[in-house]
């Protein structure tokens, strides 16, 4: 659509208006927004229990409501992830590089981290960056372009080296998640 500024934001202030239920579920937010800020004042944990309760309801009526779109919607989701793993596009793959090469660096300067932790990161993020470096000597290798992602994933090479790299990037997600999880919460334990 070809709307201006002044149109886009004229959309956006009128948006909520709509419809009756574009103006209850504005409501709605604005009281959660309003129980929100009054809980951060008084640190209530029954307000905080019944605000969590009050958020899965509503929530719940809407998966209620529009199961059937948010299925569709959520398989579409992971399609749409298992093709940028299994078949990612060169901005994905580089993304995915940039992304191991500074958790390299963070670790390399991190000076509090556990040696086996360094280690395994360190594992990780230099094998997938090996694969990374392998995979564009490759594409240049073989005068591939890298915007064509078809082409690229027609040669067994190109494809078993992205495969095995993003199962490493993976793993190293799962990982420092897994780790950063179980640091927190023994550092948390550790301070009572």
């Amino acid at each position: 659509m070809d709307l201006s500024l002044i149109e886009q934001l004229l959309t956006f202030i009128t948006l909520p208006f709509q419809s009756f239920l574009t103006i209850e579920i504005l409501l709605i937010f604005i009281i959660l927004y309003i129980f929100l800020l009054y809980n951060e004042k008084r640190q209530n944990k029954k307000v905080k229990i019944a605000l969590i309760a009050l958020i899965i309801f509503f929530f719940s009526l809407l998966v209620f409501y529009f199961q059937e779109d948010i299925i569709n919607v959520l398989s579409e989701i992971v399609r749409t992830v298992m093709r940028c793993f299994y078949f990612p596009n060169i901005i994905f793959y580089i993304l995915t590089a940039i992304i191991s090469l500074v958790i390299l660096i963070y670790t390399m300067l991190k000076k509090n981290l556990v040696k086996l932790n360094k280690i395994i990161t360190y594992t990780l993020t230099i094998i997938h960056l090996y694969l990374f470096t392998n995979f564009i000597s490759l594409a240049i290798s073989m005068n591939l372009s890298l915007i064509d992602t078809a082409n690229i994933y027609q040669h067994d090479n190109m494809f078993v080296i992205v495969l095995v790299s993003q199962i490493i990037f993976i793993i190293l997600i799962i990982y420092k998640v897994i780790y950063h999880f179980c640091y927190i919460r023994h550092e948390k334990l550790k301070n009572r």
